[in-house]
């Protein structure tokens, strides 16, 4: 299943894959989302080296095995696999934007910018949500600044807590000021179906085959 992904002028400029299970046997691929994962790992709340062992593993039963979740390959229009990208339905008609990590500069420069239109177009308009959750680290200023492009609304920041056991360190949001051992920052933004369609109506008539009152 492939989706396109198109620029403002609703040109094509690459492709989002879904990943399927035919995709578990491809080792190459499976060892190169490892090696991303493990070189991206501190942008993730759980942190550790992947190996192709245990990315096949959760691919296989976290996001084959979940009707909530969709992970796609985003594809260059050559169809070379640059990175990879995903949502997963919450509960309240939510979606969050998730599973995000470039792998290679090549493509079309605004390839992982515009593929989240695509994500949203989808999730608004195929099913059916209301509203989107992004979470990132402050410390990721160059996806936050991407984000906030986006047309999104910060909701709230929320200072974490560290823990480190059996090779992982995972960080959780602290409920009590007294649980806070870490400096890093958690901040949540929201992007509404309205401003979405408001914003992007061309697009999203690309998925709805009509004009949009």
């Amino acid at each position: 299943m492939r989706f396109p992904i198109r620029d403002e002028n609703l040109n094509v400029i690459g492709c989002l894959r879904g990943f399927d299970e035919s995709l578990l046997r491809d080792d190459a691929l499976i060892e190169a989302m490892a090696r991303a994962h493990t070189r991206y790992k501190e942008n993730f709340m759980t942190q550790f080296d992947v190996t192709p062992e245990n990315k096949r593993s959760w691919l296989e039963n976290s996001v084959l095995g979940n009707d909530k979740k969709m992970l796609f390959l985003v594809e260059t229009l050559e169809g070379r696999v640059v990175g990879q990208d995903g949502f997963t339905l919450r509960d309240g008609g939510v979606f969050s934007s998730d599973a995000s990590m470039k792998w290679e500069r090549d493509g079309h420069p605004a390839l992982f910018l515009r593929n989240f239109y695509e994500r949203a177009a989808m999730c608004f308009i195929l099913l059916g949500c209301s509203g989107c959750e992004i979470t990132i680290f402050k410390k990721n200023i160059v996806t936050m600044l991407n984000v906030k492009r986006l047309g999104v609304q910060k909701i709230a920041e929320y200072p974490l807590t560290k823990s480190a056991a059996d090779g992982k360190i995972t960080y959780t949001k602290a409920t009590d000021p007294s649980q806070i051992n870490t400096d890093e920052i958690l901040i949540e933004y929201r992007l509404e179906k309205e401003e979405f369609l408001a914003k992007h109506k061309d697009l999203a008539e690309q998925y709805t085959g009509s004009i949009l009152i």
